[in-house]
């Protein structure tokens, strides 16, 4: 180095240090006025934090001392009102008392007094302050009324009669605080009061002014937040919300913060003169009486605490520009005399430095050989040149290549691949992600998780080392001071028995997985049979029962199962005979010992249900092959007793039937010759009066039982029909047409619609003219006179569908079900046979009939035919008649 250069570095030098020098002598001024700042307002906080927490102690101490006080002098009134000579009303004795008590309180209290159960004023001590009460009321009582009511002590606040007597800060002495308790005379009688009244400024001047160092004042209020004393006479009785004109903004109000019943502290506005307000520190805690409580607040100004603070802060900046004039001076006399030595100091850092690092690159160099070549993990460790400069141990074990014939070379390669390729170290040492995928991107290539740069492989090579092995390579580069690589290191692991465990493992995973498979199949198939089996046993009309030879209940068919067992805990481990009724019991034990010795023979018995209906139930029971537990069927046979009994009750009247027909073949043919007879009598005898009307009688008799014949004939034996195309308007409007006398009679009207171009029915026109004929008729028989009937006929798809609606009487839920047997009938007369000829007549042309009604609301008959898919014979001329037809 030259002297120019010299000279260049001390200047530089030189610049270098001023610089720093002044930057730093700036941002010290600049901190030291921060810090003086700092520390002003953080004394400031501190004092007032401390102040608060003093005042508050003071508070919380006060309001214990008055709570302990007014306590003291509770128990000092009621020891005066238990006294026998008190309740006896012995007023010398009772003087004496009061003046025993009076002194023994030191004077704390203004005055003690006894009133009579009147309120008047009996006696009391001290005469000075007693003695213009003697005799009179307080103007405001309002403990009286409490004491008297609860039998407890009052404490609260009495508003005494000025006497221009001030206190200290010319407090008005005349607001009071009251103890009174009640006495009772010796028949245990409400006779009067015991009370005793304290200054509350009294108070406060003995707790709070002569304990405070600093200019402050202190208010008591009640628990409604009333302020019962306060230096300015002006605010007392008024509510604490008069001293808050100014709301603090997001902040409780001072008297919600009181009535919390909490002590504390706190900054609050307060009013001063001239309508302003000053920031306060106020302290305040709850005053504990028995019962409720008052609150003690004592409140200083926020300047007050703070002015010895500021007084302060004069002398730390005077201070503080003092330190700064010595920091600047200092600063020019350190920037001119280190200049040199700052140089030399670099100078020999530099050497000492150099040294350093050649020292700890040559142990680490060492060390770092020595944990390679002893590590049981093969390794070899490549320059930039390619060149082998580390080949273990454990790498010439592996390979059986020493480290002699490999270290200098770059023949790396060839224990591995039997050629010269790149190895992972030589693609790191110069990278090339063409060539790095090219070799090994089937090798399971993969970025490292936990080193910079490194890439891992795996590969196998049939014979290494004369075995066949399973290598796992790992290559990660070796940087140099300044982030460059210099070098990369390999490492290789036989991981042959890790692989061979994990094919052995995936194929045993492969061979549980395919006995799961089948598994599950397998559990599948046996659900899906179960379930169908299932299926089919629910859907069964029988009830089947898996019994132990125990008769102990297994399983029950169609059993709500909640748990998803095989049967529910209703039935679970209960014996079948728990659910037999009484009478049935024993029968079906009985049975069960006959199943049980090999009998199974099925057996009947009628039981009760739930609905109090009788039951016919079937049992059967059959061993269940291979096992000694046994099946009970059950099988309700109710249905099938019913329909038996009706067949054969069916059969009894085809019976009746049969012989009512040959009595009416037989009864036909006389009933014919005496109409004749009667007939001819009458014409030749031409009787009058009395036996021309027996003449009628006997003829109309004749009539109606040959009209009974006929129904009985009609009924037993009824001609097949004889089917043509018909129009089915016509056979209703023919029927009607017949019907016309009755209805005449009657004055009914019949409103009838009929849909247009309906098919032709394939029908007997004659047999469905007598059907409808019947239904008219029981139409008209029910309808009182100026009835209606209204009739229907509309064609749906491959159906006629006729009803006829009357308005007649109905008929009764009892008689429904009989309304289609054969001589059943509520009319004085008729056979009874008319609806069963009108089921039976479209019975035969493949109808139906239906009939609904209610018993004084009328009856509705819907009749539907099958519709013959032929060509529509067409009826132009039916029209819908929208008016009644009056017949």
């Amino acid at each position: 180095m030259d002297t120019t250069d010299n000279d260049n570095g001390r200047e530089s030098v030189q610049t270098k240090t001023k610089i720093p020098v002044w930057l730093t002598t700036t941002a010290v001024v600049v901190l030291i006025l921060l810090l003086a700042f700092t520390v002003n307002q953080t004394r400031e906080k501190d004092i007032v934090e401390q102040f608060s927490r003093q005042q508050m102690v003071i508070a919380r101490g006060t309001a214990t001392g008055v709570g302990d006080f007014i306590s003291s002098v509770e128990k000092s009134m009621i020891l005066i009102s238990k006294l026998s000579y008190v309740r006896g009303s012995l007023p010398e004795a009772t003087s004496q008392s009061i003046r025993v008590i009076y002194d023994d309180l030191d004077g704390k209290v203004e005055f003690i007094a006894l009133e009579d159960k009147d309120g008047v004023v009996t006696t009391g001590y001290p005469p000075s302050a007693i003695a213009g009460m003697l005799g009179k009321r307080f103007e405001s009582r309002p403990y009286s009324p409490k004491i008297q009511e609860t039998g407890e002590p009052y404490v609260g606040a009495l508003q005494l009669p000025a006497e221009g007597e001030k206190g200290k800060g010319g407090h008005d002495k005349s607001q009071s605080v009251i103890v009174a308790v009640p006495k009772y005379d010796s028949e245990n009688r409400f006779s009067g009061t015991v009370l005793a009244t304290l200054s509350l400024f009294t108070i406060v001047d003995r707790y709070i002014m002569s304990k405070s160092e600093t200019p402050c004042c202190a208010w008591i209020m009640d628990s409604e937040g009333t302020i019962l004393a306060h230096p300015d006479p002006s605010f007392i009785g008024q509510s604490l919300v008069a001293l808050e004109r100014v709301k603090a903004g997001g902040r409780a109000s001072l008297k919600e913060t009181l009535m919390r019943g909490l002590e504390g502290y706190g900054e609050y506005p307060l009013p001063i003169e001239g309508g302003k307000t000053e920031k306060n520190i106020i302290a305040y805690a709850p005053i504990d009486l028995n019962p409720g409580h008052w609150f003690i607040a004592v409140a200083t100004p926020h300047d007050e605490i703070v002015l010895l603070a500021r007084k302060g802060f004069s002398n730390i900046m005077f201070g503080a520009l003092g330190l700064i004039i010595a920091v600047i001076v200092a600063s020019i006399l350190i920037a001119a005399s280190n200049t040199k030595r700052l140089r030399l100091k670099e100078e020999l850092k530099r050497l000492r430095e150099r040294e350093e690092w050649q020292k700890r690159l040559l142990k680490e160099h060492k060390t770092t050989e020595g944990i390679i070549e002893g590590s049981p993990i093969p390794t070899f460790v490549l320059d930039r040149e390619h060149r082998v400069i580390l080949w273990n141990k454990a790498c010439s074990e592996l390979t059986g290549f020493g480290a002699d014939g490999m270290i200098g070379t770059d023949h790396h390669p060839i224990p591995f691949y039997k050629s010269k390729r790149p190895t992972i170290a030589d693609i790191i040492v110069d990278p090339n992600m063409d060539t790095l995928k090219k070799y090994y991107d089937t090798k399971e290539l993969r970025k490292s998780a936990t080193l910079k740069g490194a890439y891992e492989a795996t590969d196998f090579f049939n014979d290494l080392g004369g075995k066949k092995r399973h290598l796992y390579f790992l290559a990660a580069p070796i940087y140099d001071e300044r982030g460059e690589i210099i070098a990369a290191i390999e490492t290789i692991q036989d991981v042959t028995q890790q692989r061979e465990m994990d094919i052995r493992l995936e194929e045993y995973a492969e061979t549980l997985q395919n006995e799961l498979t089948e598994n599950i199949n397998l559990r599948r198939e046996v659900e899906e049979l179960y379930n169908y089996l299932q299926s089919i046993i629910d859907s069964l009309p029988d009830k089947i029962f898996d019994l132990s030879k125990d008769g102990i209940i297994n399983y029950v068919s169609r059993d709500v199962k909640r748990d998803g067992g095989i049967i529910s805990a209703t039935f679970g481990g209960k014996h079948f005979s728990d659910f037999v009724d009484e009478e049935n019991r024993q029968l079906v034990l009985d049975k069960w010992e006959y199943t049980k010795r090999g009998i199974f023979t099925p057996y009947e018995m009628t039981v009760t249900a739930k609905d109090n209906s009788r039951r016919n139930l079937l049992i059967t029971p059959r061993p269940v092959k291979g096992t000694d537990r046994y099946i009970i069927v059950q099988r309700d046979i109710t249905e099938f007793k019913t329909l038996e009994k009706k067949f054969y009750e069916s059969q009894k009247l085809a019976a009746i039937g049969q012989l009512s027909a040959g009595i009416a073949h037989e009864v036909r043919n006389p009933l014919s010759s005496i109409k004749m007879s009667l007939q001819i009598l009458e014409k030749r005898m031409r009787p009058e009066g009395n036996d021309l009307k027996r003449f009628k009688i006997a003829r109309r008799e004749v009539e109606h039982l040959e009209t009974l014949v006929n129904d009985i004939l009609i009924y037993a034996k009824p001609s097949d029909p004889t089917k043509k195309p018909s129009s089915i308007k016509k056979i209703i409007n023919h029927a009607l047409a017949m019907a016309e006398k009755s209805m005449s009679d009657k004055h009914i009207q019949v409103e009838a619609a009929f849909a247009k171009d309906m098919s032709p029915l394939d029908a007997d026109p004659a047999m469905l003219e007598h059907a409808f004929l019947n239904i008219y008729h029981n139409a008209i028989d029910a309808m009182a006179d100026n009835g209606k009937i209204s009739i229907s006929v509309r064609q749906e798809t491959g159906r006629f569908r006729i009803e006829i609606r009357d308005d007649g009487c109905g008929i009764s839920k009892e008689d429904m079900p009989y309304i289609f047997n054969p001589f059943f009938t509520k009319k004085s007369f008729g056979t009874g046979l008319g609806l069963a000829q009108i089921k039976k007549i479209i019975d035969l042309h493949h109808g139906t009939i239906e009939i609904s009604s209610e018993e004084g609301k009328g009856t509705v008959v819907m009749i539907t035919f099958p519709a013959q898919v032929k060509k529509a014979v067409p009826e132009s001329a039916i029209q819908s008649q929208d008016s009644p037809m009056s017949l």
